[in-house]
């Protein structure tokens, strides 16, 4: 056979692949949300120097995309890679502590040349890799499985908190959640996981609502946690020292609460009346919720919204993008960028699904599947006034460049493992 023949060959066999086993409904979507995301940067007069850099950085992300489909996706979990990354990223977070550049109080980019970098975006699939690589290995047997789990996310989690980015800090907390609940972990177990934060909720709105909490807490743990794989002795030391957990974030809440920032402090509670301080705190939901409801069926049209044209939406082209698109598009589309993220989410577990011969794979697929979900549930959250201002970007919408590349990076490595598992049969040329 000669060298022409051979690269027709293969030529030809990576044409079939694409073509036969890349989910197309995934692209798709994908295609759909990229879209939305940069006509409205464009077309709504938000700014034009937004809208350039994303496309820039879109065209980036095509090619990281289209690399990760075509490229094995175990290349990225071998071992010696996945730790490479981690420590490097490791010390992109140390270095951007250090050497970062600020904005509205928080220290998270660093200048590398020509370009600007979020280190904590890349921190986000550095995590899910290294989460899918251990616990591809080593299953959720016990509760104390997941106890070593949680290392792994630790080191990353407190360097981005500290800079502070709260958003990305609960989006580690929603993954790593997510993540070992499918890898073994019970309802119960994340119960216990999540305990601690409903301690200090509940204690910060009415004690007695705590005392009620602690004690439904300590009977539905005594009669359904662990009843059957731990021993006795262990698990009635474990649930007491669970019990006293809860207790003491519960006694220590102001002073936790005293670590945050002041805009964190606000952030966290304003969505809850958002009237108590319209002019300061409340502005941001208010705003937006304003912009959303003006939007009506059909919108206003693309650069004709009183709020979005008005700047009265802050930071609208990235946390609240989506009443942006409310209100000059309507609900119309703002309907349909939900069911597209309905989509693309079901996609990713449809993937995991069809990885269940390789543990490690599908429980990537679902780590992404989590990233996505708990982005677009926080992000659509806060702008409608349900959830709090936490600063997370809406994925393949928000202007941002590396959230941009990691969302894109993302959706080709969960092609990568639908393409190495189809089940459909290549017809040949």
């Amino acid at each position: 056979m000669n060298n022409n023949s051979v690269l027709k060959n293969n030529f030809l066999a990576v044409l079939n692949n694409l073509i036969y086993e890349t989910d197309w409904a995934l692209v798709l979507v994908t295609a759909g949300l990229v879209y939305i995301g940069l006509t409205t940067l464009s077309l709504s007069q938000i700014s034009k120097t937004y809208a350039i850099k994303q496309t820039q950085f879109m065209w980036v992300g095509m090619v990281l995309l289209f690399t990760a489909r075509l490229l094995p996706y175990k290349i990225w979990l071998k071992k010696s890679v996945i730790i490479g990354l981690y420590l490097l990223n490791l010390a992109l977070l140390v270095i951007v502590m250090v050497n970062g550049h600020s904005a509205m109080g928080a220290q998270r980019w660093l200048s590398l040349g020509p370009i600007t970098i979020q280190p904590s975006e890349l921190a986000k699939i550095v995590v899910i890799f290294s989460l899918a690589l251990y616990l591809g290995r080593y299953r959720i047997y016990s509760f104390f499985d997941i106890i070593k789990t949680a290392l792994i996310i630790l080191p990353p989690a407190v360097l981005v908190f500290k800079q502070p980015d709260l958003g990305t800090s609960l989006t580690f907390a929603a993954v790593f959640i997510g993540m070992v609940y499918y890898a073994g972990a019970t309802v119960t177990d994340i119960v216990v996981i999540v305990s601690p934060l409903l301690s200090l909720i509940f204690n910060a709105i009415d004690l007695n609502y705590w005392h009620y909490y602690l004690v439904g807490l300590f009977f539905i743990l005594a009669l359904f946690w662990r009843s059957k794989s731990m021993p006795l002795n262990i698990r009635a030391l474990m649930l007491i020292a669970i019990i006293v957990a809860n207790i003491g974030f519960g006694v220590v809440r102001p002073h936790l609460w005293g670590m945050l920032k002041e805009y964190q402090q606000k952030r966290l509670t304003s969505f809850i009346n958002p009237y108590t301080d319209p002019r300061g705190s409340g502005y941001h939901i208010l705003q937006s919720l304003i912009a959303i409801g003006s939007g009506g069926l059909n919108g206003t049209g693309l650069g004709k919204g009183n709020q979005s044209q008005g700047a009265f939406i802050p930071e609208r082209h990235t946390d609240f993008i989506y009443a942006v698109i409310s209100e000059e598009l309507g609900f119309k589309v703002s309907a349909t960028i939900i069911i597209l993220y309905t989509i693309l989410c079901l996609r990713a577990l449809s993937i995991a699904g069809l990885a269940q011969k390789d543990p490690t794979a599908s429980i990537l697929s679902v780590g992404i599947m989590c990233m996505f979900l708990f982005h677009v549930f926080l992000n659509i959250g806060m702008t409608i006034g349900i959830m709090p201002v936490a600063g997370v970007p809406l994925p393949f919408l928000s202007y941002g460049g590396t959230a941009l590349l990691v969302d894109l990076f993302s959706i080709g490595v969960l092609e990568s493992i639908r393409a190495s598992h189809s089940k459909l049969k290549q017809i040949s040329f």
